[in-house]
């Protein structure tokens, strides 16, 4: 696509993904409609811990992690450019406990590549960790600090975003489900939408609908499957910033609250919270910040990120024309959500493919 008069895009999925790329293409002067099945902006983007770290959830040395050191580089601006919602979005780093040999080994390691690739981390004495973090009186073998880390509250940031689109331009349609994306040849034409008898007709689609995303597409293989996360919040303050552990994480909220997550569940679209697995949370939690073990349980949920057979993200070009895909970012959804809008409206408003995108083309599934 060349020329944005007249040129009409459909997004399939109001997550963050979603609609951040909806507003960088309404941004390059394209009309917008995003369709999504629910009733509020994002399933998983509602669930998330909302870590922005290009270290983030297990990235290594390699693609992934550059795509997230690029996107932590354009989320301050991408914030600037949103909503005057408050987004509780914080720049003061996050901290890494290990408790065990093993994890503190990989620990270290980390600090290191991360240091060789110019991303400062530093490893802590016990007495500089509770310098940092009071509250972190657990028993450890090592801890790390992670200056150059953020963290942002999802659930405000798919309400800007969702505000923010629609003060654009875009249109929203809440509650529609989408039967299947419509192809002429082998190019797309628009979407099928359930109740409805006509298509919607578009020029371009954009398929960002999470962990519902491999049923959509026509004609090729696409490897999404839900990876179930329950999480909870607890009534307690203190805590400065995220503490991350090899089974979770801690984050502070507005209101003197902590979120704690997630489990990691290959179960399909259940919906049901586990009443055990909120307690192990909690448990787990508590040996990293004790204050954790008696405070009250405010909230729990859940949500299903897109998870991909090999890890990485599935973003560009499908072999439908005028068909990009953008899923499977799992737990990093909310880190990434900035390039990968940039890097999608790039491909449809000019076909521009950026060279960091080749390892999370869907064409590696072919």
């Amino acid at each position: 696509m060349t020329s944005s008069r007249g040129r009409h895009v459909a997004i399939v999925g109001a997550g963050v993904i979603g609609l951040s790329c909806a507003l960088e293409i309404r941004r390059r002067g394209f009309e917008v409609t995003v369709v999504e099945q629910g009733t509020r902006a994002g399933e998983a983007t509602w669930a998330a811990a909302g870590v922005v770290a290009p270290h983030h959830y297990g990235a290594t040395p390699g693609p992934l992690h550059e795509l997230l050191r690029r996107s932590r580089a354009l989320y301050p601006a991408f914030v600037q450019s949103l909503s005057s919602r408050s987004l509780d979005w914080h720049e003061n780093g996050t901290v890494a406990v290990a408790r065990t040999e093993a994890e503190a080994e990989e620990l270290e390691a980390r600090v290191h590549w991360l240091n060789d690739a110019d991303y400062s981390g530093q490893l802590l004495t016990r007495s500089a960790l509770r310098e940092l973090e009071p509250l972190c009186d657990g028993d450890f073998e090592s801890a790390a600090f992670f200056p150059g880390d953020a963290h942002v509250d999802p659930r405000q940031l798919g309400l800007a975003l969702k505000e923010t689109v629609l003060q654009a331009g875009v249109q929203i349609c809440f509650g529609a489900s989408v039967e299947r994306i419509e192809t002429i040849g082998s190019a797309v034409s628009g979407l099928s939408l359930s109740g409805e008898d006509h298509i919607l007709p578009a020029e371009a689609v954009v398929l960002a609908a999470g962990a519902w995303s491999a049923g959509l597409a026509p004609g090729f293989r696409l490897p999404v499957r839900p990876a179930k996360g329950q999480m909870c919040a607890v009534q307690t303050g203190g805590l400065r910033r995220p503490v991350q552990f090899p089974e979770g994480v801690i984050i502070p909220r507005t209101g003197g609250v902590m979120a704690v997550g997630a489990t990691v569940e290959d179960v399909g679209f259940n919906l049901r919270i586990n009443p055990d697995a909120i307690i192990e949370l909690r448990a787990a939690a508590a040996d990293i910040v004790s204050v954790v073990a008696d405070a009250e349980i405010v909230e729990t949920w859940l949500g299903f990120r897109p998870r991909t057979a090999d890890g990485f993200p599935i973003v560009g070009q499908s072999v439908v024309d005028g068909l990009v895909v953008s899923t499977g970012h799992d737990t990093k959804g909310i880190a990434l959500a900035p390039v990968t809008a940039k890097l999608v409206a790039d491909l449809v408003s000019d076909g521009h493919v950026d060279a960091l995108l080749t390892p999370f083309s869907p064409e590696r599934f072919a």
